[in-house]
């Protein structure tokens, strides 16, 4: 006696297979080929596009033809081609599809999204120059978070709350407060192509008494950075507690002076000057410890440490010096595409 027909007309004259599987028995990975497979309306290409050999692709359908219950392709040598009962299972795998394209989506919304405030506090160099890049970004990413940003010319103070953040070169004097190394700062000379044409390269540092010198410092009647620094015992053209000014200065050709290295970035055409010569300064960020249990200021932290000051991507914030150069400014690009959601850029190396 025959055994029984692999395929059998149903009531409504529809094919069916036989040996149907349990619905827990399903393997979701085939709904993937499957709607690939109706969209291409071809078993080869399909295997192209998901990489795949064009037997495997086959087999999977027979499988889930088997767990359906029903022929879902007609085969052709010009392709396939959905049955009636593959055009229904295509619309509510779509519509599966979508619910979880909505599922994620909503689940990534709800990680982004932090609720608070986060008050930081920072140099005005920092603040003025190197953050605003970074933040329409960080606005993105935490579109529910306020953040309040102050800067103060005294990188070296120990600023009390109601700031939760501060970046600044030293250790908190209180015991409460954690210090997280940020990054280190490098400095070296900078001056305009005008002030180089009018007062020439100095060639050492003995030099620099020959110089139009603007120099930082924190008090008055104390000596400045760049003063200390070199040895310099002549009075400078310009002393001021302000980066946003010494910077000004420079780059209109007033003076030279002292500037972290990333100044590179902020105005490619001013020219470092004699960067042989060089001293480095640590950037902590530092902050109450029970401060780190809000959301808004943890989400700063991260995206800060992540994003801003990025010690593994960025040459500039290296621990050892590394002086200016045009590579720098392809690394800054696609740091603020990182920043941005774009693809991820390789570690920078520097010696």
């Amino acid at each position: 006696m025959a055994g029984p027909e692999k395929t059998a007309k149903n009531s409504s004259g529809h094919s069916q297979i036989d040996g149907t599987a349990k619905a827990a028995s399903l393997d979701w990975d085939d709904f993937r080929i499957f709607t690939t497979s109706a969209r291409e309306g071809s078993f080869t290409r399909t295997a192209q596009k998901l990489r795949m050999t064009q037997s495997a692709v086959s087999k999977r359908m027979k499988r889930l033809e088997k767990a359906v219950g029903a022929r879902l392709f007609d085969r052709g040598q010009q392709g396939v081609k959905l049955t009636s009962e593959g055009e229904r299972l295509l619309r509510h795998a779509n519509g599966a599809e979508t619910m979880l394209s909505r599922g994620v989506s909503s689940v990534r919304e709800g990680v982004r999204r932090v609720d608070g405030e986060c008050k930081l506090i920072t140099g005005d160099g920092l603040g003025s120059y190197w953050l605003p890049a970074f933040m329409p970004f960080f606005a993105e990413r935490n579109p529910a978070t306020n953040l309040v940003l102050f800067t103060s010319p005294d990188l070296g103070a120990n600023q009390t709350p109601p700031f939760d953040l501060q970046i600044h070169y030293t250790h908190p004097l209180s015991e409460t407060r954690v210090a997280v190394p940020l990054a280190t700062l490098h400095f070296v000379l900078f001056a305009s192509p005008q002030y180089l044409h009018q007062f020439g390269f100095p060639k050492s540092t003995q030099d620099l008494r020959h110089h139009r010198i603007a120099d930082s410092t924190f008090r008055l009647g104390e000596k400045g950075s760049l003063a200390n620094w070199a040895g310099l015992d002549e009075d400078v053209a310009l002393a001021t507690n302000s980066s946003v000014i010494l910077f000004e200065m420079i780059r209109n050709g007033s003076a030279l002076g002292l500037m972290p290295t990333y100044t590179a970035l902020v105005d490619p055409r001013l020219v470092p000057v004699l960067p042989e010569l060089h001293f480095h300064a640590p950037l902590f960020l530092c902050f109450e410890s029970e401060s780190r249990a809000k959301p808004a200021v943890r989400a700063t932290i991260d995206y800060l440490k992540e994003f801003v000051f990025d010690r593994q991507r960025m040459p500039w914030f290296f621990e050892h010096f590394v002086a200016p150069q045009k590579e720098w400014k392809r690394i800054y690009d696609s740091c603020l595409e990182r920043a941005a959601g774009g693809e991820t850029p390789h570690a920078a190396t520097g010696s």
